[in-house]
This record gives structure tokens, C-alpha cells and sequence, in this order.
């Protein structure tokens, strides 16, 4: 995705990031995050819940998480790319498009884990087009950061 950008946009900086970042916020100093597609842009388990943990960090008690993310898909074509890709990434549903980017698409389960520490107020599939023409199945999450634990 980066090598696109800097395709489409040479006078813009573009960097890659190998974990998310520390936010310079103190704790609990927001009271909402949006996350647009912003999972499907990290495939790996580990590094999605270090987000996910950080948000929680920086979220206020009651504060809302907001989630716009793609479901597995069961069509033909994602489904080879994901049996494609599964043993090189360790997970289903994590595949390569043809301009490099590594991109994740998942099980509704997997939002169940990642917001275990969320209450999910409400949730809805969605359909969407992708950055490539194709429609796609996602899912809207609206969740919040319990006030007490």
C-alpha cells in the first residue's frame, strides 16, 4: 500500500509502521476513536490487539470505539486467496493484492476477541466497495469502554 501511494502521491511522505505506535495522549484522554478499515490494514493477531490495547489505554471510561472493518468473504476468488495465503500468514483470510499490499479480511468471531474488553452497544453488516471495484460484506461495530471494570 505504501509503494501504491508513493506511486500516486511522489511529493507525499509515506512510512510503515512494524507496531502500532504509543499515542503521546495521557490515558483516557479521548472520548471517541474511529477505526475505518483500519484492522483489514494489519494482519497480524498480535499487533491488532496492541491497537486495540492502546485504544483502550487512551479511551475515557464510557468513551466510544467506533469499527468499520470487512468480514471474510465467501466468494470464489477471496476464498482461493485466502487458502492461497493462509500457511505463508498464519491465518485464514489474510492475502496479497496483486500490488503488494498484505490486507485481512475477518471471521465475525474475531471482533469478539479482539473487543473482549468493550461493551458492544450495537453491530451491523454492511456492504462496501473495496479501493479495487469489488463489493464486499463488512461490519460496523459501536462499542464502548466500560466505566468501571
Amino acid at each position: 500500500m505504501i509503494s501504491r501511494a508513493r506511486r500516486l502521491h511522489p511529493t507525499m511522505r509515506f512510512a510503515t509502521l512494524d507496531a502500532p505506535p504509543a499515542s503521546p495522549c495521557p490515558d483516557t484522554g479521548f472520548d471517541a476513536v474511529l477505526l475505518f478499515a483500519v484492522l483489514t490494514c494489519i494482519p497480524g493477531d498480535q499487533a491488532q490487539h496492541r491497537l486495540i490495547t492502546e485504544l483502550n489505554r487512551v479511551l475515557k471510561p464510557g468513551g466510544i470505539l467506533y469499527i468499520s472493518d470487512l468480514l471474510l468473504q465467501d466468494d470464489a476468488r477471496n476464498r482461493s486467496r485466502y487458502s492461497r495465503h493462509a500457511d505463508h500468514y498464519g491465518s485464514y483470510g489474510v492475502f496479497e493484492t496483486g500490488d503488494g499490499a498484505v490486507c485481512r479480511h475477518h471471521p465475525r468471531e474475531r471482533f469478539s476477541t479482539l473487543l473482549a474488553g468493550f461493551q458492544t452497544i450495537d453491530t451491523r453488516t454492511i456492504t462496501v466497495p473495496t479501493m479495487n471495484g469489488h463489493q464486499s460484506t463488512g461490519i460496523q461495530i459501536l462499542a464502548h469502554k466500560p466505566t468501571s471494570t
